[in-house]
């Protein structure tokens, strides 16, 4: 017996408005068709139970020496990396503080914070944004609010410039600034000899040069100018796209009759291809044209498809 879709998967009328963006990006993770996979070695990666090695090098980039570094990551570098998939705004990442102590040290105790974090994520992954505990949903909201701008501009970690080194190996007089997906990160000098204005120019000239030359993949999306009916209407388009995954017209009238009356004035279809668009702009993938959402199939085209089969 298929289990009956929650109320709280479809119908988002009950949210307030300071949650209509921490909702929405919960729900577009919850949609992301690798998160399954993510989080599974995530759980491996917060259990312990992943190896800390480092891999043997390729054959082809041994140069007969013991080299100083290895540049690929192991088993728990690669889950550790991967866990924020989908939660990076959910991590208050501006509140660690790097302390004294060895690189070991130091990693190991902000896999340790990192992990506080994590795990009541992953704990409640698989949980409508609706059937969250208040507090948590609360919790997650105030997380966002603090790290709405310091996400824009934020100063790098040494971390991040340090595996990029060991990733590209780059001449070491070359200009400290790489791509990472949506991100540029830069080494900055400031003279404060200036004025502010004056260096407040110089920056509006840097960000000519440091824009990507490959700066079609970027899709940006900010909430500014949409209005919170806006924001809304996206949530209620995942609704509809989910109903159709699970029923077809026919039964959503019949055993839905509220989801029925509170999308009766939409066009299903024409609705459920734009929640296609908004899932891709809201990805923030380089390659998100050619991701579905898991809720994309409808069950018409299943059973369509299972009726052409030959019966056994």
């Amino acid at each position: 017996m298929v289990t009956p879709l929650k109320r709280e998967e479809w119908d988002f009328t009950g949210l307030s408005t300071d949650e209509l963006i921490p909702a929405l990006l919960w729900e577009i993770r919850r949609e992301r068709p690798e998160v399954d996979q993510v989080d599974r070695t995530t759980e491996l990666w917060l259990a312990g139970k992943l190896s800390i090695k480092r891999p043997l090098m390729p054959k082809g980039k041994r140069t007969g020496k013991r080299p100083r570094y290895n540049s690929n990551f192991s088993e728990a570098d690669t889950a550790r990396l991967r866990a924020t998939a989908g939660f990076d705004a959910f991590v208050p990442f501006g509140e660690f503080i790097w302390r004294d102590g060895t690189q070991r040290q130091r990693g190991m105790e902000y896999n340790r914070w990192l992990a506080g974090h994590i795990r009541p994520l992953i704990e409640h992954r698989n949980k409508p944004w609706l059937c969250l505990p208040r507090d948590e949903a609360r919790r997650l909201c105030d997380i966002y609010e603090q790290g709405r701008n310091t996400r824009v501009v934020r100063i790098g970690a040494w971390w991040d410039a340090v595996a990029q080194f060991r990733k590209d190996q780059p001449d070491r007089g070359s200009p400290l600034k790489f791509d990472f997906c949506e991100y540029t990160s830069v080494l900055l000098t400031i003279d404060w000899r200036h004025s502010k204005k004056r260096i407040l120019t110089a920056f509006s000239k840097l960000l000519d040069q440091l824009k990507p030359a490959d700066f079609s993949h970027i899709k940006r999306w900010d909430h500014r100018g949409k209005k919170n009916r806006d924001l809304l209407v996206i949530l209620e388009r995942f609704a509809i796209m989910r109903l159709l995954h699970r029923y077809t017209l026919a039964e959503i009238k019949l055993r839905l009759p509220d989801a029925w009356g509170l999308y009766s004035h939409r066009k299903w279809y024409d609705e459920r291809r734009q929640a296609l668009r908004d899932f891709r702009e809201l990805m923030h993938h380089r390659d998100a044209d050619k991701y579905f959402p898991k809720s994309w199939e409808t069950k018409a085209r299943r059973v369509k498809r299972a009726g052409s089969l030959p019966a056994k």
